[in-house]
């Protein structure tokens, strides 16, 4: 007779009448009180309910963790980090007595799998090292309520199967992915819940308001930030992920209620040219363990549709990346505790079993694939390497000497374990210079040479035109830096200078006290990235500050310095006189912002200058300090609002007030001096303000405010605030005896799909004597499109301050018709309304919190929108 797998005896449950609020619904032997052991704590235990009757709280499930981890000797757990909410981020780690007795050599000898100039152990004498990753989106929680139920299984089953499992396999239980966001969604799901449970999808439990629990604390979604590390849940996790280099990976999730379950391979013709085709195989391997499961349990499932794994960035596509094999498993959502469907009632019980079941089978598909799974890792870098020696080549880069910049992209390459390197010398390469000092290099003879691949290729051929997420993330165009790759006689071992081990930025230089000369002013260019946050310490000091429209040499005790546009001042003066700060500790703060900012702050010691604009100009223009308001609130994207705050206040320390949409009407907008809009979807938006708020904004601009619009607002403000015409209907006329298009029903979704620009880095020239371009060396601008709008010019052309190249793509997909249309239309429209502005940024500057490079014309709109003049031109012009 065939022994049956011990996961499908775990179904039998299904066919037994356990009702679902029994341990024994998810593992069936656990009315057998032989079967586990009785000192390691039950869920209900601990939580004071059976799984599932309740969402459970991130700290209750904390608790429920270290209760598990007290009790058996083959767990521990530890802490990665903590999030923004300042919530712990635990990892279990589950073997047997024996393997974490000697962990660390386990996890030392690991080491030759992933860096072939390693030492590597016998592949029989490894363990495989699998990890299970649970609901990043919070309001997907069926999988964090699952991970107490395989923790259980794991810590106290005493059946042979699991400790034969737990002798070959290191099991890494991460709990809950993105802590925050769970603990946001189970308070709102079990506040609305009643004792009796009320499937109607209209019941207040089934519609969370916005903007729900999916998101981290600044509203990120946190499954794609894998490659891009801007967030401490994904920062901490990367450490850990590091030190163990796991070779399965279990990504768990939810999506309508109206689907099954779904779990990989993906969409095999959107698979990321980086992953091999072994790893394809493994995914098929692996993935029949899970067929069997659910066949046995009688449950709908399916794979190769809807999701794919051309993103880099996720959590089940980055393992593939690292000679792992990583799945995505997505159940059907309760949207709470029972929900109708199309396919009956859906409970959410039902959905944490079928996380169960998954994560049973991925540990028994770890097991049984063992060494499949290491020799894959094994030779997936050193094929990699291998090939990278062939040819050698780097990539070299500089930031225009900004250290903000420069640390928060070293910071970056260092936490994914790329070697980056000095320069020895000046390289000479299309055109440009890359200096010792201020430029890098990366070869790609490395371990990591794949993921280096991942961050600097220019791509713009691809296999198919649909993508579930962006078709570009060229690390150097986000963050604005100038690169090169250094392929035959142009590279040599020999430039690689020291090693980059500690991305610390670098400190600026606070110039040295005058002697016999006092002070009379303070300066800093504007130029290096964190420049902003420099002027917000002054501001918030209560410093007043001036920004130079000019060019100015001024003298200073170390002789004569040159100050660009945009150059802050910070004259001293005397109490009592019209801008004085003599009552505010200059030198404390300035000498604080050179060491965290990176600036280097100058002292000037005449108002007069040696050439250009004299310290008393009206060129240099008293900046008020900004009090930005944030449009927030159901209908306006969460993402893209989340991202405007996360750069003001958590990486800038601006006070930004955020105001729901339906309250705009009602706050005192004079408060303020900028409302941030950002919408999406439809023609404006999910949703727009009211035609009174639109007449309130209107009033408020042009007595002196300033909108900045993000996106699809944008286009709202072309048409409410500024009256312009949209985009002209340009199709052509075909007669009126021409006959009905008729098109294939099925090809919509691809033909759709081929006219969005969903996530594609595309090229702009900026007006460098702009206020809002104050601060760039250069007049090329990589900007990521997200939409396939386009914004109509403004008639005032001193007004569109930045235009799109022809052709406009520089890495990513994009439709011939889309190069058309995008080509020299403008991408950054600043318009004067009365004494006020509005600022139309068509394209998110703060994308994903990674786009470093155009950031800064988000906070040029912050910071001095108000150096902005009425530029009205003759219409002979």
């Amino acid at each position: 007779m065939r022994r049956l797998p011990f996961v499908l005896l775990l179904v039998g449950a299904l066919a037994l009448p356990a009702t679902a609020e029994e341990l024994s619904y998810y593992l069936p032997d656990a009315g057998n009180p032989s079967a586990y052991d009785p000192d390691v704590p039950r869920p209900s235990a601990v939580l004071g309910y059976e799984v599932g009757e309740w969402h459970v709280r991130p700290d209750q499930l904390n608790a429920y963790m270290r209760a598990v981890a007290a009790s058996s000797p083959r767990v521990t757990v530890s802490v990665q980090g903590r999030t923004h909410e300042q919530r712990p981020q635990l990892l279990l780690t589950i073997t047997s007595p024996e393997n974490h007795a000697r962990l660390d050599q386990i996890r030392e000898g690991r080491r030759g799998l992933v860096d072939p100039r390693q030492p590597l152990a016998e592949l029989e004498e490894l363990a495989v090292v699998i990890w299970l990753g649970y609901s990043i989106h919070g309001n997907e929680p069926s999988g964090a309520n699952a991970s107490m139920l395989i923790a259980y299984h794991l810590a106290a089953s005493r059946s042979d199967v699991v400790a034969e499992q737990l002798e070959q396999a290191v099991i890494l239980i991460d709990p809950s992915l993105n802590p925050d966001g769970i603990g946001r969604f189970a308070h709102w799901a079990n506040t609305n819940r009643g004792m009796v449970l009320n499937p109607d999808p209209g019941h207040r439990e089934h519609r969370e308001p916005w903007p729900g629990g999916r998101t981290n604390h600044y509203w990120f979604d946190l499954n794609r930030d894998w490659l891009l590390l801007q967030h401490p849940e994904s920062r901490n996790r990367m450490a850990t992920w590091k030190a163990w280099q796991p070779n399965l990976v279990g990504d768990f999730h939810e999506m309508g209620s109206n689907s099954t379950f779904f779990f990989q391979p993906g969409v095999p013709s959107r698979r990321n040219p980086l992953i091999p085709d072994r790893n394809v195989e493994l995914t098929e391997a692996v993935a029949a363990h899970h067929a069997a499961v659910f066949d046995g349990a009688g449950r709908l499932y399916y794979s190769r549709e809807g999701f794919d794994d051309f993103y880099l960035g996720k959590g089940s596509t980055y393992p593939d990346a690292h000679g792992a094999v990583g799945f995505l498993f997505e159940q059907a959502s309760a949207e709470g505790h029972r929900i109708e469907t199309a396919n009956g009632e859906l409970a959410f019980v039902f959905g944490i079993k079928n996380q169960l079941l998954a994560s049973l089978s991925m540990v028994e598909g770890g097991v049984a694939k063992r060494l499949e799974l290491l020799e894959h890792q094994r030779d997936f870098f050193r094929g990699a390497l291998a090939a990278a020696e062939t040819e050698p080549a780097a990539y070299v880069f500089h930031l225009d000497g900004d250290r903000g910049r420069a640390h928060r992209m070293l910071d970056l390459l260092v936490r994914h374990e790329i070697e980056v390197y000095g320069t020895t010398e000046a390289i000479a390469v299309s055109g440009r210079v890359y200096t010792p000092g201020t430029s890098w290099l990366v070869p790609l003879a490395q371990p990591q040479s794949t993921l280096v691949r991942s961050f600097f290729e220019i791509v713009t051929e691809f296999n198919d035109s649909v993508f579930y997420d962006v078709s570009a993330w060229t690390l150097p165009l986000a963050f604005g830096a100038e690169y090169d790759l250094l392929e035959g006689g142009a590279y040599r071992p020999e430039l690689l200078g020291t090693a980059v081990t500690d991305a610390a930025i670098e400190p600026g230089t606070f110039g040295v006290p005058p002697g016999n000369t006092p002070t009379y002013a303070y300066a800093f260019s504007w130029d290096g990235y964190f420049s902003a946050r420099t002027l917000n310490r002054l501001q918030r000091a209560g410093a007043r500050a001036r920004a130079a429209t000019g060019s100015f040499i001024a003298e200073t005790p170390d002789g004569p310095r040159a100050f660009g546009p945009g150059s802050i001042v910070v004259p001293v003066g005397r109490e009592g006189e019209p801008g004085a700060n003599a009552e505010v500790d200059l030198e404390a703060i300035l000498a604080e912002a050179a060491a965290a900012d990176g600036v280097d702050v100058d002292r000037l010691i005449s108002g007069q200058a040696a050439a250009g604009i004299d310290l008393g100009s009206p060129s240099l223009r008293p900046l008020v300090p900004p009090r930005p308001l944030l449009v927030t609130g159901r209908g306006v994207p969460a993402y893209r609002v989340g991202e405007a705050w996360h750069v003001l206040d958590e990486r800038f320390g601006v006070e930004a007030s955020l105001v729901d949409l339906g309250a705009l009407g009602s706050v005192d907008l004079d408060r303020y001096t900028h409302v941030v809009l950002a919408l999406g979807g439809g023609r404006f938006g999910g949703a727009s303000p009211r035609e009174e708020v639109r007449d309130r904004l209107r009033t408020w601009v042009r007595s002196g405010g300033a909108v900045v619009a993000i996106g699809a607002a944008s286009r709202w403000a072309s048409a409410e605030l500024l009256g312009r015409e949209g985009e002209a209907d340009e199709a052509a006329d075909d007669g009126e005896d021409a006959g009905a298009e008729r098109r294939r029903y099925a090809d919509f979704r691809d033909q759709r799909a081929e006219q969005l620009m969903a996530g594609t880095i595309v090229g702009a020239e900026l007006d460098l004597t702009h206020p809002l371009a104050y601060g760039y060396r250069r007049p090329d601008l990589a900007v990521i499109r997200t939409g396939e709008w386009v914004l109509p010019a403004s008639p005032d052309p001193f007004e569109n301050v930045a235009l799109y190249q022809d052709p406009p793509r520089l890495s990513g997909w994009i439709s011939p018709e889309n190069q058309r249309r995008l080509a020299g239309k403008p991408a950054v429209i600043a318009s004067r309304m009365g004494r006020g502005v509005v600022i139309q940024l068509l394209d998110n500057p703060n994308f994903r919190a990674y786009f470093y490079g155009s950031n800064r014309l988000f906070l040029n709109s912050i910071f001095l929108s108000g150096l902005i003049d009425s530029t009205s031109a003759p219409d002979t012009w």
